[in-house]
């Protein structure tokens, strides 16, 4: 029997994967829409084949388009989708009183974020009380592994043979992060293996540091990260290390916790 796919099945797989790429492109700016000229910019796909996907995904719902701005947003149904999917990720329940106790104790943003494939996607972000703050990572941002603390500390946790295979993979996106060259990320791979922790030190966005831990539990469905993002200003003088213990306490109840378990405390 032939294990080649058709022509048709490749068609309709390449079909697939652009549709899922626009709607990553309208639903990762959220609530800032985004118009269509700026959507083939990003996807890269002429003018015609963007607004029949943008049409295509419109029509069930995923997107929709403002009728005044003329702006795509994301739709009803990604929210729906949404709930029915949040079961696979029962970490951001379980983390989410770890995340409002970092950023209290801190002051700063405290962060979950996953693995998904070779990406960082952050899940959730709780806001702490020190008005200098770092809004560069929100939920629902993607980034390649490498880029931020979480993602370091997640290339950190793999093998030598699957970092290389994430870095081949990521190549292209890498290469708009000049400072992050192949170089700099196993050397951080390394300082993130010797000491437990990974340290970002405004290798993507000058000024906006952070560190992160590994966080692992049955209920997250893939490998999931505790982080606290800041200013520079706020993580020298060692004051780091001081952060890197709160999230491994943190670290340390989620890890303990059993399935269905539920967290207490303020």
């Amino acid at each position: 029997m032939d294990s080649k796919e058709s022509p048709e099945s490749i068609s309709a797989s390449q079909t697939l994967d652009r549709a899922v790429h626009v709607m990553q492109v309208v639903v990762g700016l959220r609530n800032q829409g985004i118009g269509l000229s700026d959507v083939v910019k990003k996807v890269e796909l002429t003018k015609p084949t963007t607004r029949r996907l943008l049409l295509a995904l419109m029509g069930n719902g995923l997107i929709e388009q403002d009728p005044v701005s003329r702006k795509y947003f994301p739709g009803p149904e990604i929210y729906s989708l949404g709930l029915m999917a949040a079961h696979r990720f029962g970490i951001q329940r379980i983390a989410e009183r770890s995340l409002a106790r970092i950023a209290k104790v801190s002051g700063d943003s405290a962060l979950l974020s996953v693995r998904r494939d070779y990406e960082t996607v952050c899940l959730s972000r709780e806001e702490g009380h020190h008005p200098l703050r770092s809004h560069v990572l929100q939920p629902g941002d993607r980034h390649p592994l490498g880029c931020g603390a979480s993602g370091i500390a997640f290339l950190a946790a793999m093998s030598d043979e699957q970092i290389g295979e994430a870095l081949e993979a990521n190549a292209e996106r890498l290469r708009h992060y000049p400072q992050l060259s192949t170089d700099i990320l196993w050397d951080l791979v390394a300082e993130t293996r010797e000491q437990g922790y990974a340290f970002n030190r405004g290798f993507i966005f000058e000024g906006s540091w952070g560190v992160a831990v590994c966080v692992s539990h049955p209920t997250s469905g893939m490998p999931a990260s505790l982080a606290i993002a800041s200013v520079e200003s706020r993580l020298r003088n060692k004051r780091h290390e001081e952060l890197v213990a709160l999230l491994m306490e943190e670290k340390a109840v989620i890890e303990s916790m059993k399935i269905g378990e539920q967290v207490t405390g303020p």
